[in-house]
């Protein structure tokens, strides 16, 4: 039996109607559903939050903590644990985060949850700090393995070890890092993203999951937050006009989800345009300059959720539920091409790449008229209209999820060449035989793909879409919800 203590903010939050809820329910869930594991409260938790209630909150709180096992025959607090959190402690509150942390201490109990930093930095002090997790980490330690498939579009995750590090790749990573070679040696068993062409590295990404317990920033200033991050080691790309960086970029974003890391970090020498020009890439998506490590700048991104509606990009890959939402039909002869990571039949991928298929950011071009135009910052659901041959009732499906970053009207054919070239489908040629002076352009960030694809036969039964889309066509909020919940959308990309 695994005895899991709750601190007291997990069972305030759960009482609340704010972000932490959604987690502590998922939190609750993998804990009434594990035979061996069992959720506790401490005996003086459940007397500070009675205490100091009306009689109608006393009793509704009473209902709430039946669900709980109360901890019996709690212990004297450890001399050692005082003689370390005492100094401290500035508050009654911080006293009795001692009592709770106590049990831990002294075996009582297996883990501790919760969201206080304090109780974290404290036990990482006693040399405990692996038994206490906010919710993040112990959903991630606790849930099952996703299957992340990077390994198209020539992008492989393979062991560091495996790529030849006389490559002249490596030259200007050897120059600016003297101590490179003996890094490498440490790491050779370790995974990195690598992009090739015609066997010739030209694309390296390198990621690490940093626990707070485990890692020292003391040589970083100002000091940095314990708290579970992901550091980008390594972000290197040889070959532009492919945008391979964007791809990379996904990466990232994928697995600082999917580790459910509170921030993510790099730091890097401003030295020469071509670091430069980096830095202001990765401050299109959020990445803020924090300080240094020694001569090199610390720039981080926080992963809390947060949403601009006038810039979105600087929070992906988030995407709030109740902006306006339009649904736009795609070409399934572009849809490949424009959504690689949502096809539909992983039998074979092409073996020839284009430009869009590796970016984040792309562009919806049409001319066709509209009842109502997308803002910036709406949610956008693309529909891949039927196959031919193929009934549109079980062929056309609902797919995928951005965000409008940009709107756009190309005053002339080459205006819209220029704007959109790389981030779309249609070569020179084809845009400007679209062009007319009804072209619109919308600018979106890919986000997401439904883990489960809705055809147009589901839609019309559920409620989802009235008739088939013929261009972009706007739904409500219940609308789009459905398809988050019946796509099976992970909820840890939704802001309410």
């Amino acid at each position: 039996m695994i005895q899991i203590l709750l601190d007291t903010s997990i069972i305030v939050y759960m009482k609340s109607d704010n972000a932490y809820k959604e987690k502590i329910e998922e939190l609750f869930k993998i804990i009434d559903n594990t035979p061996n594991l069992y959720k506790y409260i401490h005996p003086v938790i459940r007397k500070e939050l009675l205490q100091n209630v009306d009689n109608e909150t006393r009793n509704l709180l009473f209902d709430r903590l039946k669900s709980y096992n109360i901890l019996e025959n709690y212990r004297m607090i450890d001399s050692k644990l005082k003689a370390i959190t005492n100094p401290l402690n500035k508050t009654v509150n911080d006293q009795l985060d001692d009592i709770i942390l106590n049990e831990l201490y002294v075996g009582k109990v297996d883990f501790l949850i919760t969201e206080d930093n304090k109780i974290k930095e404290k036990s990482i002090l006693l040399g405990i700090g692996q038994k206490v997790m906010n919710i993040n980490e112990f959903i991630f330690l606790n849930r099952n393995e996703k299957d992340i498939n990077y390994n198209i579009m020539d992008i492989y995750k393979v062991k560091f070890g495996d790529l030849n590090i006389n490559d002249s790749f490596f030259d200007s990573l050897k120059k600016d890092y003297p101590e490179f070679l003996d890094w490498y040696e440490r790491k050779v068993n370790e995974d990195v993203y690598c992009y090739k062409d015609q066997d010739k590295i030209l694309g390296l990404l390198i990621l690490k999951n940093e626990e707070p317990e485990s890692e020292d920033y003391s040589d970083i200033k100002p000091m940095m937050k314990l708290n579970r991050k992901l550091k980008i080691s390594t972000f290197k790309v040889d070959i532009s006009g492919k945008k391979i960086r964007e791809r990379f970029m996904k990466i990232i974003f994928d697995q600082a989800l999917f580790s459910m890391v509170d921030e993510i970090y790099f730091t890097i020498y401003d030295n020469n345009d071509k670091k430069i020009n980096l830095i202001r890439y990765f401050e299109k998506f959020g990445f803020n300059y924090y300080g240094k490590k020694n001569n090199e700048l610390v720039y981080i991104r926080s992963m809390k959720k947060n949403f601009d509606n006038k810039n979105p990009l600087i929070n992906y890959p988030y995407i709030k539920r109740n902006n306006d939402t339009f649904v736009i039909p795609i070409n399934p002869n572009y849809y490949t091409y424009l959504f690689p990571n949502s096809i539909l039949y992983r039998k074979s991928y092409k073996d020839i790449h284009i430009p869009v298929e590796y970016t984040i950011n792309k562009y919806y071009i049409t001319n066709d008229k509209w009842l109502e135009i997308p803002k910036v910052g709406d949610n956008i659901v693309f529909y891949r209209s039927r196959q031919k041959g193929a009934t549109a009732k079980y062929s056309s499906v609902l797919t995928t999820i951005g965000v409008v970053t940009n709107l756009f009207i190309p005053k002339n054919e080459q205006e819209l060449i220029n704007k959109v070239s790389g981030r779309t489908m249609y070569d020179t040629k084809e845009l400007r035989k679209i062009y007319s002076k009804n072209t619109y352009v919308i600018e979106f960030a890919y986000i997401t793909t439904l883990d489960k694809k809705l055809n147009y036969d589901f839609c019309k039964t559920n409620g989802i879409l009235e008739v088939i889309p013929r261009g972009v066509t706007k739904i409500d909020n219940t609308q789009f919800q459905k398809i988050i919940e019946f796509g099976k959308v992970d909820s840890t990309l939704i802001i309410k």
